[in-house]
């Protein structure tokens, strides 16, 4: 690793233990992340919890003196780490098993600045006693300014901590008293956080212990008094039904001051702490409602006037009937509130008149109540809801006096405690906000229109009617009296949109959100209009999302204005399927049209002329989910401003064509998450406008094939590869040279999620962890094996060969060479030997008939001798088996062949039968004389011919004793005359 790396980032992976030498030569080391390294499923099974926890060797940050932050959150550890460097400034160990602290893990951290040890000891990392911090443990960290401690079990605020703090966090722990003397020494401090301390369980969706009888955290009247710097006081959810006065008569700078889910309706009534708090800008009051009361008004101290600083104010969860101008009277004259947040309130009737008294509010929020629809007999600005409780649409709690449910009030695991009680969404979203004053009334269930509902309200830029149910056909009068409406959202509805003048009172309208307004849209038959765009001059963003829009009154859509629509989730397929033409230009009268969303629309294939029939305008198009099998990239020609292009999740196996004769303007490709397996040669030529490449989740086995193509993308910065099936082999050392060579190019969790699947040894590797080293001498280790394996295959061939097809290999080498050279005859002018007798000379019996019987009564008999040629007594010594062999053969006038079952099977038996038959056909001169010791060769149809042509030459041994003399009779006599003279005449004639 190169000695100048500054940052390191080491988190999610398999790290257990840390050693000295590990940053050895990172010397410029300034941030080192080793959060969250997990281990094994035994470890984590293990009852010790520091047994499964990563080991961090003492002093192995000593020598990164340069070091400033360290991030060790979620690894088990037990114990701070020993010998970190002076220049420490910022130190996170959050979520680990440390249960203790002392004032020696501190010392040498003189510089540290930050310190974050939250969760070490709660619900979701339980332990058995609570979290120690010893007196004065913090007391060296002289300048220390954020300490967080949240979720620790802690039962008191830790003692001397140093007078430089600024931020301090203590919440969800189990203190239940802060004393006098708590925060004497800390002046400066700007935020201090103790919510969660006695919390309110009632429906807490997450483990909640409160304190013993319910009762609220006991704060001492003056222990806020020094803290003449506090700006942000969160004291939510510790079960406070008063609110002293006297801790904020010191706290002047107090700007932020959170008190949600407590039981503060009688102090939201009475209000005197507010006459302390002149500067504060964020008051949050939710969630303070009285178990089983649901009262008919909200009741808010006068005492509210006097917040002339305040610019937000939640009142979220209440919870009350009817809200009129009287009930926020204290409100009206607080120039600088701009945020009034009064949702979850179950509020029914409501005078929406009284936000008109507000000058300077620009957001406005009553979603998640049961506002219904205006009465047509009642005053026009009451909305009420008594009497139409059967046209309610949303989910609600029963019209009784049961406590609502209070749910999603905390995030996940792992958030910072500053945000556990407390929305960190925002009211409205800020594309709708951005415009100017908003109106949130979604999740209400207002489910028809009527225009008088928001007369006065011409000043509003942004309107929320979402999840209401509304079922009309819009007419174009709903929203006369919002003439500099902006933005809309009319998503999960239920509209009709069977007039072509609908929105036609909102002239001044850029955003229309009509996404999942299914109801209709499923229905066919019925009248379909979307040519309403037309008649809005200054629209540029259209949401039709998730209408299953598959027919259309009008086959066109018209706006010369709009820049942006998304169409997810309906259905092109229908629109454009084969042979009908009547929706193909649906699109192609949006001339200024610049992104286009068609994903989820179930296309298996766009047509050509679909693709003509879109704007020429277009820079960003967007086709994912869908089911595309192919794409023609050539249809993209025609769009010269295209620099967006995604294809994700859709079915493409193989991409094809040339990308810059597609566009030369492109900038982004994705193609995340196809069946992707090869890309053509030349599909990257030129394209070197192309900056961000993503190729995850396909099938690609390799990279190596399109590394020459790789290198026209100059101007690429992000090449995404991750989950791909990559085969580590030697080959791929040129996509990693490749990597090495182009060091501007960001690969996401190359290290981690770029790795092998095959070959087996490999798999689940880095792609980088490849040894180029190894493949160098893998080249060397192949030529080695290609001839050592020659070799033995040359030895093993030949020795099998010998073994099995010696003779057979002698006589066809020998046939070849005769045929190639002529026959040449091996005859001599005269005989030596009578008669060559061929037996098995591996079998004791037949050797010592032929020795003692047949050379006796043929070679020593009283009347003619006959000299024969045995193998071991006339072979010459030192000479090759067949060349004997063929002496032998040839040197005398016969040869007799002495047969048994085994003998005939004999490698030897076959070649004295070649060569003694090949005299036959070189001389003319039949020499064989077979003697049956045994009766074999029973259907050879040889042997049949030649007892028909020449019977004297077979010969079987007599099975009666008293004929054997008429055996040796027979045989010398065949071996003294010549066999054709004994010949059968008649075979003999005809075959002449």
């Amino acid at each position: 690793m190169h000695g100048n790396v500054t940052e390191l980032k080491l988190s999610d992976n398999l790290i257990k233990e840390v050693f000295k030498e590990s940053f050895q030569g990172l010397n410029n080391l300034m941030k080192i992340d080793l959060n969250r390294n997990h281990y094994s499923k035994a470890e984590e099974e293990a009852h010790d919890l520091c047994k499964k926890g990563m080991v961090i060797e003492d002093g192995a940050f000593a020598n990164l003196t340069k070091l400033r932050e360290l991030l060790a959150d979620e690894n088990h550890l037990c114990k701070i780490p020993v010998g970190m460097p002076l220049s420490l400034t910022s130190l996170s160990l959050r979520y680990n098993n440390i249960l203790s602290v002392c004032r020696q893990n501190f010392s040498e951290l003189t510089q540290l600045k930050e310190l974050y040890m939250d969760g070490n000891c709660y619900y979701g990392n339980p332990c058995e006693k609570a979290f120690l911090a010893d007196n004065g443990a913090f007391s060296d960290l002289t300048i220390l300014t954020v300490l967080s401690l949240a979720f620790n079990n802690l039962t008191r605020v830790p003692s001397k901590l140093p007078s430089s703090l600024r931020k301090l966090y203590l919440s969800s722990n189990k203190i239940k008293t802060i004393y006098q003397d708590d925060f004497n020494e800390l002046s400066n401090i700007e935020v201090l956080d103790l919510s969660g301390n006695c919390p309110r369980c009632y429906n807490a969706p997450y483990p909640c212990e409160p304190c013993t009888g319910d009762s609220a955290i006991q704060i001492h009247p003056l222990a806020f008094q020094h803290l003449k710097n506090l700006q942000n006081l969160n004291l939510s959810s510790t079960s406070l039904i008063s609110l002293p006065a006297s801790w904020f008569y010191n706290t002047t700078q107090l700007k932020v001051l959170h008190l949600e889910f407590n039981y503060l309706i009688k102090e939201i009534a009475s209000g005197e702490f507010l006459l302390q708090l002149p500067y504060l800008e964020v008051l949050d009051l939710s969630f303070n409602y009285a178990r089983k009361s649901y009262p008919r008004y909200i009741n808010i101290s006068d005492k509210f006037s006097n917040l002339v600083s305040l610019q937000q104010l939640h009142l979220r969860g209440y919870v009350f009937k009817e809200l009129k101008s009287k009930h926020l009277r204290p409100l009206i004259n607080l120039t600088k509130l701009h945020i009034l947040n009064l949702g979850v309130n179950f509020i029914k009737q409501i005078d929406l008149s009284v936000f008109q008294l507000f000058a300077n509010l620009t957001t406005i929020s009553l979603s998640d109540n049961r506002i219904s629809p205006i009465l047509e007999s009642s005053n026009n600005s009451i909305i009420r809801g008594e009497s139409v409780q059967n046209h309610v649409i949303q989910s609600r709690s029963t019209d009784t006096d049961l406590e609502p449910s209070v749910n999603s009030m905390v995030p996940a695991e792992g958030k910072d405690s500053s945000s556990v009680y407390n929305s960190i969404f925002p009211l409205i979203k800020s594309q709708c906000s951005m415009y100017g004053k908003s109106l949130d009334l979604s999740l209400n269930s207002i489910f028809f229109i009527d225009q008088q509902q928001f007369k006065g309200f011409h000043d509003i830029a942004c309107l929320n009617l979402s999840s209401n149910g509304i079922g009309q056909a819009l007419n174009g009068t709903e929203f006369i009296f919002l003439p500099n409406l902006k933005y809309l959202d009319l998503s999960f509805n239920k509209l009709d949109l069977a007039y072509q003048y609908a929105f036609y009172e909102l002239p001044r309208l850029e955003v229309l959100d009509l996404s999942y307004n299914v109801h209709y849209f499923i229905v066919s038959g019925i009248t379909h209009r979307l040519g309403f765009t037309e008649n809005l001059p200054y629209l540029k963003v259209l949401n039709l999302s998730y209408n299953e829009i598959f027919t259309l009154t009008e086959p066109n859509l018209t706006s010369s204005s709009l820049k942006e629509l998304v169409f997810r989730g309906n259905r092109l397929d229908i629109l454009w399927k084969n042979g009908d033409n009547r929706y193909i230009n649906i699109f192609k009268r949006l001339c200024n049209l610049t992104h286009l969303d068609i994903s989820y629309n179930r296309l298996h294939k766009i047509p050509t002329n679909a693709f003509r029939g879109l704007p020429q305008s277009l820079i960003e198009l967007y086709l994912t989910n869908n089911e595309l099998e192919y794409f023609e990239w050539t249809a993209l020609q025609q769009f010269q401003n295209l620099t967006l292009l995604d294809l994700s999740s859709n079915a493409l196996s193989f991409v094809t064509d040339n990308l810059a004769n597609c566009t030369a303007s492109l900038q982004r490709l994705v193609l995340r998450q196809n069946k992707i397996s090869q890309l053509a040669d030349g599909f990257f030529n030129k394209a070197s406008s192309l900056l961000h490449l993503d190729l995850s989740y396909n099938e690609l086995p390799s990279i190596n094939q399109s590394i020459p193509q790789y290198d026209n993308l100059i101007y690429l910065e992000l090449l995404d590869l991750k989950g791909n099936p990559f085969e580590c082999t030697c080959a791929t050392v040129d996509f990693k040279n490749w990597i090495n060579h182009y060091v501007n190019i960001s690969i996401p969790r190359l290290a981690t999620d770029v790795i092998c699947a095959t070959p087996g040894d490999q798999k689940g590797k880095s792609i980088i962890s490849l040894d180029i080293y190894a493949c160098t001498l893998d080249k060397v280790a192949a030529i080695c094996f290609c001839l050592s394996f020659f070799i033995i295959l040359t030895i093993m061939t030949t020795a099998i060969t010998k073994h099995l097809f010696y003779w057979d290999a002698w006589y066809i080498y020998y046939f070849c060479t005769a045929k190639l050279k002529g026959y040449k005859s091996l005859g001599m002018t005269k005989a030596l030997y009578d008669a060559y007798i061929a037996y098995d000379t591996q079998d004791a019996t037949v050797t010592d008939w032929v020795i003692n019987e047949l050379r006796f009564h043929l070679e020593e008999s009283e009347d003619k001798q006959v000299l024969l040629c045995l193998e071991e007594r006339d072979w010459e010594p030192g000479k090759a088996v067949i060349d004997n062999l063929a002496q032998s053969i040839h040197h005398s006038r016969k040869t007799i062949f002495v047969l048994t079952e085994r003998y005939v099977k004999n490698g030897n038996f076959k070649t004295a039968f070649y060569i003694a038959l090949q005299r036959l056909m070189d001389e003319n001169t039949d020499v064989i004389v077979f003697i049956l010791l045994e009766p074999v060769l029973q259907h050879s149809q040889y042997l049949r011919l030649r007892r028909r042509i020449c019977k004297s030459s077979v010969l079987d041994w007599p099975k009666n004793p008293h004929a054997e003399g008429l055996f040796w009779q027979n045989l010398k006599s065949v071996v003294l005359t010549e066999n054709y003279k004994r010949y059968n005449a008649l075979y003999t004639d005809s075959i002449k």
